[in-house]
């Protein structure tokens, strides 16, 4: 039941009010003192305040002030009868949902608390949604690999340097550039994402610079870039290593002179923007290729942040994976689900080759197929189907036969030594083959 505070000294207001409200879902509350509402309001929580604006000699202004100062969430309605234009203008200004003259009007109020609460829960919803999404954002997790990630976040997100974020796909690069970017100096200012894997190779360039009305066929009107965008805020480009040669030349003179050029203008211009890049590429070995400049490599590779596959750091495992069923319980307004210890021990086992996207999905597929208060066995197979999608993403990538089974020849290994417990000898025997031939697997997959 809703409560209702009426802050008046006078008692035939609070008696009035009382007679309106009557038959209403409402539990009423009454103070007649200005020194008493705070402490009522600290103690009952109600979900309005109905509050005077003269008390005899004082006024509650003060009384709201407070409450902007304590940023205290309780609405307030404020009523009065002899309340200057100025002091009803600062009582809003103090956070004052509304403000109604007395004597008060029987379907004003009514309406104006119905308002009220209804304006309250979207706040409340609002904040819920913003504490969620928050919380989505942050880096989880127990294990060495994932405090060394929270103490280098900690010690470079203040300091305006590029970052480059190295991983396998799935690790949680974007977590850690909108980590990078809420604690740094720019984060009242946007963030800008670019995944440069996603671009077709003609409009990467487009894109990240902008480009003029005519300056080729579909350029119908002039167009801001990315990097524009994300003036004196923070760019984070994913997937850098698949920018083409020409793209490449131009972050690299962008990142030199600090200067744009938008495709088919003269002109540059000069902006201010934090890069945070990411890749789930070998640079290192793309360089040697020819495929991606060095210059360009040693300019985005100040500090350098390499996150951990999930099956390197399996403590994190039932962290993710509670913290997401959570999350997709609220989500989906589905009772709050508990994990039995068998659940535990199958995601343990798992290799986890999608990392820990491939773990959120499985969290949202549990919640959303188990009709049960404790999800089960079920987990088993949806993480069998898992792997099935994986091979057909494989192949729906057109890889070479020898690249796909290199692919799924390295899960299988790092899945065997997890049932081997991380014992070289025993995985060998369990694979049939020779203890030196799987050593030599590890170095060519590189596993650690």
């Amino acid at each position: 039941m809703m409560k209702i505070l009426i802050a008046d000294d006078d008692s035939a207001i609070r008696q009035s009010i009382r007679l309106i409200l009557l038959g209403q879902a409402y539990e009423l509350l009454e103070c007649a003192e200005l020194d008493e509402v705070y402490p009522l309001i600290l103690k009952e929580q109600p979900d309005v305040v109905l509050l005077d604006i003269h008390f005899k000699e004082r006024t509650s202004l003060e009384l709201m002030r407070k409450f902007a100062l304590n940023g205290e969430q309780t609405p307030v309605i404020v009523l009065s009868g002899a309340a200057t234009a100025t002091e009803a203008a600062e009582a809003i200004k103090l956070g004052a949902y509304d403000f109604i003259e007395k004597p008060v009007s029987a379907d004003r109020l009514r309406l104006t608390i119905d308002r009220c609460l209804e304006n309250a829960s979207l706040k409340q919803k609002f904040r819920s949604m913003t504490a969620q999404s928050t919380r989505a954002t942050e880096i989880l997790g127990r294990s060495e690999d994932t405090e060394k990630l929270r103490k280098i976040i900690a010690k470079f997100a203040g300091k305006d340097v590029r970052v480059l974020i190295t991983g396998e796909t799935g690790t949680g690069k974007e977590i850690v550039a909108q980590n990078l970017w809420r604690h740094s100096q720019r984060a009242d200012r946007p963030l800008i994402v670019v995944n440069s894997a996603a671009l077709p190779e003609n409009l990467i360039e487009s894109e990240l610079f902008g480009h003029r009305k005519g300056s080729f066929t579909g350029a119908v009107s002039d167009q801001m870039g990315k990097i524009e965008m994300a003036d004196r805020g923070t760019l984070f480009l994913d997937e850098v290593g698949d920018l083409s040669a020409g793209a490449q030349t131009k972050l690299l003179r962008f990142l030199e002179a600090g200067e744009i050029q938008k495709v088919g203008a003269n002109q540059t211009k000069v902006v201010d923007v934090r890069l945070i890049a990411a890749t789930s590429r070998d640079l290192e070995k793309e360089m040697e290729k020819g495929h991606f400049r060095s210059d360009l490599f040693y300019r985005l590779n100040v500090v350098r942040i390499a996150l951990s596959p999930l099956r390197e750091r399996k403590e994190d495992v039932m962290t993710l994976f509670s913290e997401f069923v959570n999350f997709f319980c609220l989500k989906f307004k589905e009772p709050t689900k508990l994990i039995s210890p068998e659940v535990a021990e199958i995601l343990e086992s798992h290799t986890w080759p999608g990392n820990v996207r491939e773990l959120r999905n499985v969290a949202e597929r549990s919640v959303l197929m188990s009709d049960q208060r404790i999800l089960k066995e079920h987990v088993r197979s949806i993480i069998g189907v898992s792997q099935a999608s994986k091979m057909k993403a494989l192949s729906d990538e057109i890889l070479s036969l020898r690249e796909f089974k290199k692919s799924m020849e390295k899960d299988y290994i790092v899945k065997i030594l997890a049932s081997a417990e991380g014992s070289v000898s025993k995985a060998a025997q369990l694979l049939q083959i020779d203890r030196t031939y799987l050593h030599q697997k590890l170095v060519d997959h590189k596993i650690r």
